[in-house]
């Protein structure tokens, strides 16, 4: 009987993570024109302008843990940088295309996303339905857009602690989420007016879980975010914020 309640807690749990892989998305972008990473992959260009997501593999070093892999995904969109960058600004509206995202709600800005002189800075707050599991985290983004590129970590207990005493009102991840970040930034394809995107979540658990089962997922899971960014891309409305 044990046994078959830790099988179904593993099952919920991979449920949570493939949830959790197609949304989330981190080395910190801490000034404005510094050298951020960039991947270098030999992309082919016959499967992106026929619309596919490519995927790749990108080793990381963590301190005390050794080397790591991160999923990449990229693709082509149908539109501008500047049209795509106002998309990725606008977390509120991805709850209507991200796959199992109930919503995101940005709760506190420290400073505005759309700055271009500086890097912005947001908390949002998201929700995610697995099954009859809500999944609730707080995600601190920052918005560069000399490099035209997004960072986001987990705000950690200790980090909710503290903004809960500056009077900023955020709730405390749900517990088994040991880790979130990622990044995502755009280039112009060509003469600019399509857009090269690239998507690099990393989520991590409390639950021991083997490295290729998480990047199973990450793969099988990563088109299902970007699609909902492609789908957002092709409907937005980009008059509402002129």
């Amino acid at each position: 009987m044990e046994k078959m309640k830790n099988q179904r807690r593993n099952i919920l749990w991979l449920s949570m993570l493939m949830a959790l892989s197609v949304m989330l998305l981190a080395a910190p972008a801490n000034s404005l024109n510094a050298q951020v990473q960039k991947f270098n992959y030999q992309l082919d260009e016959k499967k992106l302008l026929a619309g596919e997501i490519q995927t790749f593999e990108k080793e990381y070093k963590v301190e005390g843990k050794g080397i790591k892999k991160r999923v990449v995904g990229v693709m082509i969109l149908n539109a501008s940088p500047s049209k795509v960058w106002q998309v990725l600004l606008d977390w509120d509206a991805m709850g209507k295309y991200v796959p199992n995202l109930e919503y995101n709600k940005t709760i506190h800005v420290f400073v505005p996303p759309a700055s271009k002189d500086k890097i912005g800075n947001s908390l949002i707050e998201s929700q995610l339905k697995v099954i009859y599991l809500t999944i609730d985290y707080t995600l601190d983004v920052k918005f560069d857009y000399a490099n035209q590129r997004q960072d986001w970590t987990l705000v950690t207990d200790g980090q909710v602690e503290k903004f809960n005493q500056q009077k900023i009102p955020v709730k405390k991840a749900m517990r088994g989420l040991k880790n979130i970040e990622g990044f995502e930034y755009i280039e112009p394809y060509k003469d600019g007016a399509k857009t090269i995107y690239y998507y690099a979540p990393i989520v991590e658990t409390s639950i021991p879980m083997p490295d290729f089962i998480q990047n199973a997922l990450a793969k099988t899971t990563l088109n299902g975010y970007m699609e909902g960014i492609r789908k957002m891309v092709a409907v937005y409305d980009y008059d509402k914020v002129k």
